[in-house]
């Protein structure tokens, strides 16, 4: 029993041998990782034989969340390497930060070494996505349908992300957040802002006054 104050609090690790304990779950840790590879192993031997659609076995193995972001944008990386860079950045920031200066890297090392503009920043948006879902979710690769450059009335260019169904199971802080990583990476690679017409913002005006009965947060007409 431990004393704290006036009360007994018992400790549940009082008698329990640590040292042992632990080197049960790393052993157990192997024989998983063991009997994983030998149904690849099998796995693989199956496929080869041609009777799936594919010779390869599709999911790849990975250990942490930046393997895993490596392995799941795998095509849109196109053999570049980001796992090193994010465990770098997570060792120091959280896991939105990272998301965000990990984006950034990656729209403009593409860019550096001669890929175009608008698929740059659909790398580099990808593995921010992948970064805030952990990298467990289909939303990096079909949530985003479409990344384009569309012109302003001025002849500048704006970044239009497009968004399918799979988005939805980022969750909506995720979904958000996908929308600011955007931004940080057009500005990053000095693609304008959108620059909406008078028509455009007195549209939005009038349709926050129209709608906000159904709105979970009504803005104020001052915010509006």
């Amino acid at each position: 029993m431990i004393q704290k104050g006036a009360r007994d609090v018992h400790d549940p690790l009082l008698g329990l041998d640590i040292e042992r304990l632990e080197n049960e779950i790393q052993s157990y840790e192997e024989w998983l990782d063991e009997r994983t590879d030998e149904a690849y192993k099998i796995a693989e031997v199956a496929r080869k034989k041609g009777f799936d659609h594919s010779l390869e076995v599709e999911i790849p193995r990975a250990s942490d969340l930046a393997s895993r972001t490596e392995k799941l944008l795998i095509e849109h990386l196109e053999g570049a390497e980001v796992a090193d860079d994010i465990r770098k950045l997570l060792a120091e920031f959280d896991r939105e930060t990272t998301s965000i200066k990990m984006a950034t890297i990656v729209a403009k090392r593409f860019r550096d070494n001669g890929y175009d503009l608008q698929k740059s920043i659909d790398v580099g948006l990808r593995v921010g996505l992948a970064i805030l879902t952990e990298a467990v979710l289909v939303a990096p690769l079909e949530g985003i349908s479409e990344v384009r450059l569309l012109p302003n009335l001025d002849g500048t260019q704006f970044l239009s992300i497009h968004f399918a169904g799979p988005i939805r199971a980022a969750g909506g802080t995720a979904q958000a957040l996908a929308v600011l990583i955007g931004d940080m990476i057009r500005r990053e690679l000095d693609v304008d802002a959108y620059k909406p017409s008078d028509d455009e913002v007195e549209r939005v005006k009038e349709e926050f006054g129209l709608y906000r009965g159904n709105l979970q947060y009504r803005p104020p007409p001052e915010e509006v």
